[in-house]
């Protein structure tokens, strides 16, 4: 919550004495982070860097990961608590008294937006994991969209690392009179393991960097989605330098199904990332599935078993941490999106990107995951100070850009642009 003080906003004048009162903004703002693996870990670090939040509840069913993420804000501000987010009492009490709250884990949206709604805060999450299709999981998000209008509260769902640059997309789209395409890449290079016999460890959420791959791809068209296979659409797309040259294909993410829905008219939109070809592999041979197998009579379901495995992020992490930071190489990650359409009879392109550096980016924040840390803790606190005036459930290219884009600039977290026009004779 926050209080304001004040009486006018001009001088008042009585027998020549000059009285001027000034608003004052006094900020006690609780944010609860949901989660605490990698990504929550590094939202709670930068919330606690924010002087404006007096108070960060890290929670997770992990109670020892809880108080890890606590450890290294080296923050008094911050706070651990076991929670089960397949329990929204539990989550209630949790929660209870917070502005805003972010879920950090990989599912539970429909549980926390209804605590959100219940104990009276905001919601963010990363991206849409409730079960089922993506696109069923996103309609079931917004189908809390008049709940939370009526409450005078916000959600912004999908604020997770390339999907904040919806939020350029709205921008260059607003700029155009019609928007006919939306094309959006996202690579990162240092990939190339120099083990000769490398391991699948994901950086981020194993369970999540796997079963992205699972599902098909949807592309956007002519006003309806449809579907292609995964790791296809394989292209070499020219990312502006330093990032250079990368391979990108086809995957399901929440960008391909709610742009549509916001940025009205648009014909076409996809998504093109770095292809996880290890994921693919073991994908392959039949280890995504979660269909129980016997083996030697007792049945377990593959995925269960790659999981259980598989290291967990934090330990990853510190595994590659010291080639990430302390090799003669830069390392860079860039989400970019092509937004074309016409605007006074001219067909033209706006290009919107983001390059980063993971030292670079490391050495300012104290973690590789800024691209989700940053946007995702801003648009937390921005919530919690009334700053975002939309009610309701919206992505992030619902947001008001040029507002949250300055915002994000004062942090260091810039977009860039590049326009191009087609030349007619």
């Amino acid at each position: 919550m926050f209080y304001q003080v004040h009486a006018c906003a001009t001088t008042l004048k009585y027998k020549k004495e000059a009285y001027c009162f000034f608003q004052i903004e006094v900020y006690d703002l609780k944010i609860s982070v949901i989660g605490a693996g990698a990504q929550g870990s590094a939202i709670a670090s930068v919330l606690s860097k924010n002087p404006e939040v007096s108070e960060i509840v890290s929670a997770d069913i992990n109670l020892k990961a809880a108080k890890l993420a606590v450890e290294k804000t080296k923050s008094d501000k911050v706070s651990a608590e076991r929670v089960d987010a397949g329990n929204v009492e539990d989550l209630l009490r949790v929660v209870k008294g917070s502005d805003t709250v972010v879920n950090a884990t990989s599912g539970f949206n429909l549980n926390m937006m209804d605590a959100a709604l219940k104990s009276g805060a905001n919601y963010v999450d990363l991206a849409s994991m409730e079960g089922g299709t993506l696109e069923d999981s996103i309609q079931k998000q917004l189908a809390f969209n008049d709940k939370f209008k009526d409450a005078g509260l916000t959600a912004v769902m999908c604020m997770g690392g390339p999907y904040t640059t919806n939020v350029a997309v709205r921008y260059a789209a607003d700029k155009l009179d019609r928007v006919d395409e939306i094309r959006l890449r996202a690579a990162w290079t240092g990939d190339e393991s120099e083990e000769f016999i490398p391991t699948w460890a994901p950086m981020w959420s194993p369970v999540a960097a796997l079963t992205e791959w699972i599902p098909p791809a949807a592309i956007y068209e002519n006003g309806k989605w449809k579907e292609v296979p995964p790791f296809s659409g394989v292209e070499d797309y020219p990312f502006p330098e330093p990032m250079g040259p990368a391979t990108v294909c086809y995957i399901d993410y929440d960008p391909t199904y709610t742009l549509p829905r916001f940025i009205k008219g648009v014909k076409y939109v996809d998504y093109k990332i770095t292809p996880d070809r290890m994921a693919g592999a073991l994908i392959k041979i039949g280890l995504g599935s979660d269909k129980p197998i016997d083996v030697k009579g007792v049945k377990v379901a593959p995925i269960d078993v790659l999981l259980t495995i598989t290291p967990p992020a934090t330990e990853t992490f510190a595994a590659y941490e010291p080639e990430f930071l302390h090799s003669e190489k830069e390392f860079y990650g860039c989400s970019l999106a092509e937004v074309k359409g016409e605007k006074a009879g001219e067909k033209i392109t706006r290009t919107v990107y983001r390059i980063s550096g993971f030292r670079e980016t490391y050495e300012k924040w104290g973690t590789v995951w800024a691209g989700v840390a940053v946007p995702a803790a801003l648009t937390a606190t921005m919530l919690a100070k009334r700053e975002i005036k939309i009610k309701g459930v919206i992505p992030p290219e619902g947001l008001e850009p040029e507002p949250f884009l300055a915002k994000l600039a004062e942090k260091g977290w810039v977009y860039q642009e590049r326009i191009t026009r087609e030349i007619r004779s």
